[in-house]
């Protein structure tokens, strides 16, 4: 007795022979033979064909016509066999209906196959026709703001950039990766100027922090473009025939007219005048002015008059010129050797400040029409011209401590005969054979402590040359690799004081 799954086996197999006996046996092969001849119905004959079977009918195989063409003598060599001819249906209204509808519907396939990638490369041609600057961008992100404002408000560019929102445009996915396949920068913000990218919002704020953003476009934008610096903004003209201002969301209007030299010229002089006239209308009418400014749109506050004073000491001279501060004191520089007065010199320059003497022993330092950042650098000068006063009346003296837990620190502290700076060498931190050197800052003595243990005293009559020789000491002893809550080893700053205390 046979098994289940054989005899299962068996019964598949009987059915796919007997279906493979009736295929061929049957009519299925002679009607897939009719329809590849061109006959409609089996059963009817061709009367085209010439055979001695006369009809399809009666020759079941499909292949009398060929064995009748095989029998010798049966084709003479002057006898030629007529082509077959299929008749066409006739064609009803109905039909020449179908015929027009499926052209039609060919026409659209056609229409429907064109390239997404021409459809998005006419439309980048489209947008670089606008302007000669294009600005790809997303309404969200704050790089795109920034390329935007120093673009479009820090500088009058004449015509102005074109802006593309990729973000709202249909095809802004297909056009940044065009982008990034053209230009290389996936990124938005994308500038470009006559289809070269010249990068996105950092690089647009260095450039135009370095002052290179208007001579990156001239040279970008050949003979047609010019650069004309007005302060610290410039105007950017580009000089052609035809130009087209294009509406943006901000409701520009579209107008074509041509431009020159000359009219870029009085229009840019225009608006340098309403932005003085503005600003000296508005300067003197109360304490705090607001100044407008065209190239930003914003408002800031400017104080007209900052002023801060400073008491000098009957024991200190000072003197000013050119911003440069020269302080002398009665203190002594006792670590070159000589007993003359302290001399302190602070290079000020650099901040635009106004100093004046308004009685003998006080000194006076001004800003005019100063916004938050100029008044704050009052305070500060201020603050660095009364610590000149006290170094050279009363010093300034750090203390610093050896901290340890196993290994001792040793400190070797020499003076350089050549330069009179004071070295100092650094042994034995956490084991280490390796030999740790400072310099000390010109102007500062250090001394090992005569009363405490493991202690080191700098003085000197500048508080930032002693400050930052205390931060070379301790920065070169810093522990490395390791956890520094469970390694605390190290010179560290105990004390901050003056060397003549205050009676």
């Amino acid at each position: 007795m046979f098994s289940p799954r054989r005899l299962r086996l068996y019964l598949i197999s009987a059915v796919i022979l007997v279906c493979f006996i009736l295929y061929f046996t049957g009519d299925v092969r002679r009607t897939q033979a009719l329809r590849a001849a061109g006959t409609s119905q089996p059963g009817k004959s061709n009367p085209n064909l010439k055979g001695s079977s006369g009809s399809y009918g009666n020759d079941k195989d499909n292949d009398g016509g060929v064995f009748d063409k095989l029998k010798p003598g049966s084709l003479r060599s002057g006898d030629k066999q007529k082509p077959v001819k299929v008749e066409e249906p006739e064609q009803t209204p109905t039909s020449a209906k179908k015929e027009k509808g499926k052209g039609k519907d060919e026409e659209e396939a056609t229409d429907d196959a064109k390239s997404e990638d021409d459809i998005v490369n006419e439309e980048m041609n489209t947008i670089l026709k606008r302007s000669p600057i294009i600005i790809f961008s997303k309404s969200y992100c704050p790089y795109s703001k920034k390329a935007k404002y120093f673009m479009l408000e820090k500088y009058n560019i004449t015509p102005a950039p074109f802006v593309v929102e990729l973000d709202e445009h249909p095809l802004g996915r297909q056009l940044q990766d065009l982008l990034g396949t053209n230009t290389g920068r996936r990124t938005v913000p994308n500038i470009l100027v006559n289809g070269k990218t010249i990068g996105g919002g950092d690089d647009i704020e260095a450039l135009y922090l370095s002052g290179e953003l208007g001579t990156k476009l001239q040279a970008l934008g050949g003979k047609r473009v010019t650069a004309v610096g007005i302060n610290r903004y410039q105007s950017i003209s580009i000089n052609i025939n035809f130009v087209a201002f294009f509406s943006f969301p901000k409701g520009k209007h579209i107008t074509d007219r041509k431009t020159s030299k000359a009219k870029l010229r009085k229009v840019n002089e225009a608006k340098k005048n309403d932005e003085a006239h503005q600003r000296r209308q508005t300067t003197f009418n109360s304490p705090v002015s607001p100044s407008v400014s065209f190239f930003t749109g914003g408002v800031k506050m400017l104080y007209i008059h900052s002023q801060e004073t400073l008491q000098i000491p009957e024991n200190v001279n000072l003197h000013i010129r050119s911003r440069i501060v020269t302080v002398e004191g009665p203190r002594a520089c006792t670590y070159t050797g000589f007993n003359d007065a302290g001399k302190l010199v602070k290079d000020l320059s650099h901040l635009s400040v106004c100093f004046s003497r308004p009685k003998k022993d006080t000194i006076a330092i001004e800003v005019h029409h100063g916004g938050r950042k100029a008044v704050a650098t009052l305070r500060t000068v201020r603050t660095i011209i009364n610590n000149l006063i006290i170094g050279v009346t009363r010093g300034f003296k750090y203390k610093m401590r050896y901290v340890y837990a196993h290994f001792p620190i040793n400190v070797n502290i020499e003076t350089n005969k050549e330069t009179g700076a004071v070295e100092l060498e650094i042994r034995n931190f956490l084991g280490e054979k390796v030999v740790r050197r400072v310099v000390c800052q010109k102007g500062v003595e250090v001394v090992a402590s005569s009363n405490v243990k493991d202690e080191i005293v700098l003085s000197g009559n500048s508080v930032e040359s002693v400050s930052q020789s205390a931060a070379d000491i301790q920065q070169i002893c810093r522990v490395r690799n390791k956890d520094i809550r469970k390694f605390l080893d190290g010179i560290y700053v105990s004390e901050k004081g003056n060397i003549v205390e205050e009676e």
